[in-house]
């Protein structure tokens, strides 16, 4: 049984291993010794060459060749290929701006439906369903003819009124005149007066009447109350509206307003820019273009959303309409203050499994693998809490081929603190 089992496992692990030119080569160690095991030992013949160590042998020594090759190959790719050129830049001491990236909504400040006052029968349309207009622009007429007939009487009997009154006035004037003739007695004066207040006052009410009366007679005519874009009509000529009947919406379209929410953490920030009398810039891309849309923060809510920790904040968009529209979605950036930093282009940075790092070339033409803390970013430079002094070079183009302790020669202006990026030669 045992030597069927050994058969077995021969014929199992033939296949990792072919013979060619009398030499066997073993895929892996434990092949040639699971042979050795079960294989019954056979002198070899004169003047051939072993078939176990001299073949493990062989084996080795081509696998330390192939690992002389290994080393050399690698050898081959650092030092070989001329010298490496990388472009560096000084780190900077800069106040950047503070900004948070949020989404808001477009809204109107004047968004409402156009109601009547008064009910009658429409008789004009004079808009068209999304419309411009002006405020004051009349958009409907109701019938009006009642409202016109009660005004022409009103002013009837002001006139009326208006002559009793005079008469009033003179035939007290009379009287007085006959008293001091001692032709009347006093008694008639003081009726004469008292016929002049009545009449005055007869007078006043039917001023109030007409004013009365005429204002309702306005109503008749609904007019914009402010400049916007009309929707749509919602009422044809014979329909009879009521008092709130809906006639047609109308949304102003500039200014607008961009809406959106901050964090709690980041009111204090807000309320101290707005204590200094610092503006809060906000730019507003709709979501899906490019278009970019500025303005500066001018309302901020009291309150903190206990729900969502948040609170709301309002930026005024002018010269938008027709670019913008109200309910429409955006993408919000707002610079909310600042704080001073090192400053690096954030290409600069390189990122581990232990976190950000930069290449820095010391005064000894050293690089240094430098461990740094990300502040904040904004645009394509990165502030930095530590792990950089201002002044020091960091390499922006071709860390990939740097490593701790190399030596380089910088040939470049900004070793002089010239502006421009500078370029490097690095040498292992």
């Amino acid at each position: 049984m045992k030597k069927t089992l050994g058969i077995i496992l021969v014929a199992a692990v033939a296949a990792g291993l072919y013979w060619r030119d009398g030499i066997v080569t073993v895929t892996a160690p434990y092949v040639s010794g699971a042979l050795a095991a079960v294989s019954p030992a056979a002198p070899p013949e004169a003047g051939a060459p072993a078939t176990t160590g001299g073949h493990r042998q062989r084996a080795g020594s081509e696998g330390a060749a192939g690992s002389g090759s290994g080393q050399a190959a690698g050898s081959g790719r650092h030092g070989t290929g001329g010298p490496t050129r990388v472009a560096t830049v000084s780190a900077a001491a800069e106040d950047m701006p503070i900004e948070r990236r949020t989404i808001g909504t477009i809204a109107s400040p004047a968004n409402l439906t156009v109601t009547t006052e008064t009910s009658g029968l429409v008789t004009e349309i004079l808009v068209k369903d999304g419309a411009d207009v002006k405020a004051g622009d009349v958009l409907v007429r109701l019938d009006s003819r009642i409202a016109e007939a009660t005004v022409e009487k009103d002013r009837a009997a002001l006139a009326r009124d208006q002559a009793t009154f005079e008469h009033a006035k003179e035939t007290a004037a009379r009287q007085e005149r006959l008293l001091s003739n001692e032709a009347v007695s006093q008694q008639s004066l003081e009726d004469a007066n008292a016929a002049v207040k009545t009449a005055g006052a007869t007078v006043a009410v039917d001023e109030a009447t007409l004013k009365s009366d005429l204002v309702t007679l306005d109503q008749k005519t609904i007019r914009a109350p402010f400049d916007g874009r009309l929707g749509a009509v919602e009422v044809v000529v014979g329909s009879l509206v009521q008092p709130e009947t809906a006639i047609v919406r109308l949304t102003r379209l500039d200014p607008l307003y961009a809406s959106f929410a901050l964090s709690e953490s980041d009111a204090s920030l807000v309320r101290a820019a707005q204590a200094a009398g610092k503006p809060i810039a906000v730019s507003v891309t709709p979501l899906g273009a490019t278009d970019a849309f500025t303005g500066n923060v001018d309302f901020v809510d009291g309150a903190v959303d206990t729900t969502s920790g948040t609170f709301t904040a309002r930026a005024t968009l002018h010269g938008v309409a027709d670019r913008l529209v109200p309910g429409q979605s955006i993408a919000v950036m707002a610079a909310i203050g600042s704080t001073p930093v090192v400053a690096v282009p954030t290409v600069a940075l390189q990122a581990t499994q232990q976190g950000n790092v930069v290449y820095v070339v010391g005064a000894d033409n050293t690089v240094t693998v430098r461990p740094v803390t990300v502040a904040l970013s904004a645009g394509d430079r990165s502030g930095l809490a530590s792990g950089l002094q201002a002044g020091e070079r960091v390499v922006v183009e071709g860390q990939v081929r740097l490593a701790e302790g190399m030596k380089v020669i910088d040939a470049s202006a900004d070793a002089a603190n010239a502006k421009p990026t500078s370029t490097a030669e690095a040498q292992p």
